[in-house]
């Protein structure tokens, strides 16, 4: 694969060292799976299509281990020792990433929906205009909870206000900050130590740096995405959202499938995994869970009712009312119903035969 930017290094701060705490579960937040892959999981597949110079996240003392182990040393790992905001996160990176990269693109680590492509279209913009800083804004209803973004009467960003800051006016505003920012590396690291612990939080805001930029360059050094699908910015604080971000990324998944030749059924009653693979003029009847790194042929009927689990399903095989957990299923195979196969390679004698 050719690096997206080929004469530009880009270096990526994923910030993880929430605390997580709404999830009410051991298992850190950024771990918990969302259609077959962890929260960081999605994030880090959308940057790695950018092919970075070096990406690093930012962790927790205590969650370190346990994302290092799942993640491995394909990416660099930086410790928030006390949690004090944003900007005090992404300082952490600096010792790693400076001098390293040209462009800084920052992203939050529990926002698992967004696409490589609009990262793309954020960089290649702050490229353009020579900001010393482009992020992505969405517009919400209702904006409750995020950062507000404000313009000018020419439509330049001259703000972003913290909701806790802002007046009634700008409360009002539905444009808001999504916490996906790309920045001039050269301009970003000194900067940071310019900005000041909030009096209200005792915190440090990476936001802040907008300002910032603002003083530096003008209005023109600051520059926003809208983005055209506001779930890209949808971030997961507890299990509700946790759910919600399964039903619009499993929506996605069907919709590409259903797109490539794939007829399924009953989308709100069929369930597949990122790494799922299913090929032209199958079926996916009701009640069909597809996990894993499932691969299923062509012209194939799933279901109704039917699990499987890293099993893979050759052409024009018919599995109903089944589960089935690493099988390989032979082309032209009539399984089920009520079969219940696990930990054989090929177990054909087990088949009904058409």
């Amino acid at each position: 694969m050719v690096p997206f930017f080929t004469t530009v290094r880009l270096g990526v701060v994923v910030l993880a060292a929430g605390e997580g705490t709404r999830m009410r579960s051991a298992l850190p937040k950024v771990l918990h799976s969302l259609c077959g892959r962890p929260l960081l999981g999605h994030i880090l597949a959308a940057v790695d299509m950018l092919q970075p110079a070096i990406s690093a996240i930012v962790l927790a003392p205590d969650t370190l281990d346990t994302v290092r182990a799942r993640f491995g040393d394909r990416y660099c790992y930086v410790v928030q020792a006390d949690r004090l905001g944003t900007g005090h996160a992404t300082l952490q990176a600096r010792p790693i990433l400076r001098h390293q990269c040209d462009d800084v693109l920052v992203l939050v680590g529990d926002a698992p929906l967004i696409r490589s492509a609009t990262l793309q279209r954020l960089v290649a913009l702050r490229r353009e205009h020579g900001a010393l800083v482009a992020f992505l804004s969405f517009i919400a209803e209702p904006p409750t909870g995020y950062g507000r973004v404000v313009r000018n009467a020419e439509g330049d960003v001259t703000a972003i206000v913290e909701e806790r800051d802002a007046t009634d006016a700008q409360r009002a505003i539905t444009e808001v900050n999504s916490g996906i920012l790309c920045f001039d590396a050269e301009w970003m690291w000194p900067a940071l130590d310019r900005v000041q612990r909030s009096p209200v939080k005792g915190e440090y805001y990476l936001t802040d740096l907008i300002a910032l930029a603002i003083a530096d360059g003008g209005v023109g050094a600051v520059q926003a995405l809208v983005a055209t699908d506001p779930t890209e910015a949808f971030g997961v604080n507890d299990r509700v959202q946790l759910a919600q971000a399964e039903r619009i990324l499993r929506a996605r998944l069907l919709d590409t499938l259903m797109r490539s030749g794939v007829t399924v059924v009953d989308p709100e009653a069929t369930y597949v995994d990122v790494d799922v693979v299913v090929g032209q003029d199958t079926m996916l009847l009701p009640g069909t869970m597809l996990r894993g790194a499932t691969r299923v042929g062509t012209g194939c009927i799933i279901g109704p009712h039917t699990s499987l689990i890293d099993t893979i399903v050759a052409d024009g095989a018919h599995v109903r009312y089944t589960f089935a957990e690493r099988v390989v299923i032979p082309a032209q195979a009539i399984v089920g119903p009520f079969a219940h196969l696990r930990g054989v390679q090929d177990g054909a004698d087990t088949f009904y035969q058409a």
